[in-house]
């Protein structure tokens, strides 16, 4: 299996994973409209991934390129999931996640909210068929980019998919890494716009079923 040539991340090292995904996102758009005031947006986003990574953890993959986790890729596979299982974890994380906002101000709680759905892979129910794998995040530390490492590891997992016969997804809020994607065989399938916020969510899947 091509999944097999890279690195699973050890329990102990996923416990370091919410700063990381923190850091690295620190500067997205997404986060930057959902977290606006700078001064929490980090300590916002570390309990976000607490709480986001536990709920979809029973089926997530998280590679690595290698022990030292230079690039981290967190793939979904639908044939972990359990609707009703995932359903109850997503309950806990949302009132979880909506009692911490709390303390910004019922302004801030309102605003996040009616932001939510940009965090969310809705769009995937009208072009998903059977099993899928989800490229959920990826993230490279600053001093190994460009070294190749993440587009080996997508095509690690576009192979997998070919070989499981799974399409693979993946939404992002930068047009570049859209681009990139595309030129690693996605295709762009919806752009859902927050207009108000100048905000794109990128829609793409590499579809490898066979007829």
């Amino acid at each position: 299996m091509a999944l097999e040539n890279l690195y699973q991340c050890t329990p102990s090292q996923l416990q370091t994973l919410p700063e990381k995904l923190a850091d690295a996102f620190y500067n997205s758009p997404l986060f930057q409209t959902a977290f606006p005031n700078e001064k929490q947006r980090k300590e916002c986003m570390v309990f976000y991934f607490k709480q986001y990574l536990y709920t979809i953890a029973p089926e997530a993959l998280f590679l690595a390129d290698s022990e030292e986790m230079n690039t981290i890729m967190i793939v979904c596979d639908s044939r972990r999931f359990n609707q009703k299982e995932y359903y109850k974890r997503l309950c806990k994380m949302n009132l979880r996640f909506v009692r911490f906002v709390r303390k910004l101000g019922l302004k801030h709680c309102i605003y996040l909210i009616k932001h939510w759905d940009m965090f969310s892979s809705r769009w995937m129910k009208d072009f998903e068929r059977s099993e899928h794998f989800h490229l959920d995040m990826m993230i490279t530390d600053a001093g190994q980019r460009h070294q190749g490492n993440a587009e080996r590891m997508v095509r690690e997992l576009i192979d997998e998919g070919d070989i499981m016969n799974m399409d693979v997804s993946a939404e992002v809020y930068q047009k570049k890494t859209a681009l990139w994607l595309e030129k690693l065989g996605f295709v762009l399938m919806n752009t859902i716009v927050d207009e108000e916020n100048d905000l794109y969510q990128y829609c793409l899947i590499n579809q490898q079923h066979k007829e």
